[in-house]
């Protein structure tokens, strides 16, 4: 009997240690699938366009900080969305996500705290195939329509930032090139990581942003 209560011990202070790990792995894994499917779509978006779409951000390697380019994203959006092959969208003006002042106070932390991470009027959310739901402005004539809000299960849980939702934007790198990558704006809970610690297997998140 001593034995077994030992056994069911170790076994209540393991068991949920290991469940978390579990769907921490599963949460990376979907998030590392969704970021390609949303790479491959930009690159298909591009390709069809004959042209890049002036929709992308340029920061840090461009000798002009905090440069935006959004003359087409409403063009691009259109056709990017097509790509991903979106089930359908809802319009909405808020998120059902804790907003900045909640995270920091519950210790998360920010690249930029100048961000707000609330959505304008007529924000779209779109529905993916493989349950992920992406927020963005496809209208808004500002750089604001240049960022999207990727939550990589829907509403699934844990709905958490740097868990399975993540800030990213199109961006403009210094080859020349354009992909998908973590914006200006992002933000994580307490234990959460940033797009740019699981694509590149580090856990500081206060690391360099993840433009090259």
């Amino acid at each position: 009997m001593i034995t077994l209560g030992i056994i069911g011990v170790v076994a209540a202070l393991t068991i949920p240690t290991l469940i978390s790990k579990f769907e921490e792995k599963a949460l990376v894994s979907q998030f590392k699938k969704t970021y390609s499917m949303l790479n491959q779509a930009l690159q298909l978006a591009n390709y069809e366009n004959g042209v890049e779409f002036k929709c992308y951000t340029k920061l840090r390697n461009f000798g002009n900080d905090n440069y935006y380019e959004y003359s087409e994203c409403t063009e691009f959006w259109d056709v990017y969305f097509n790509e991903l092959k979106f089930l359908k969208y809802d319009t909405l003006n808020s998120l059902p996500y804790k907003t900045k002042a909640e995270v920091l106070a519950e210790g998360g932390g920010v690249t930029n705290n100048a961000c707000s991470f609330s959505l304008v009027a007529n924000t779209r959310k779109y529905y993916l195939q493989d349950g992920a739901v992406i927020y963005v402005n496809p209208l808004h004539n500002s750089h604001i329509t240049l960022f999207m809000i990727v939550d990589i299960n829907g509403d699934k849980g844990p709905n958490k930032w740097g868990y399975d939702v993540f800030y990213l934007t199109p961006t403009k790198r210094k080859s020349g090139s354009i992909r998908i990558n973590e914006g200006v704006c992002t933000i994580w809970e307490k234990g959460g990581k940033r797009a740019f610690n699981i694509l590149n297997g580090t856990d500081d998140v206060s690391d360099k942003w993840f433009f090259d």
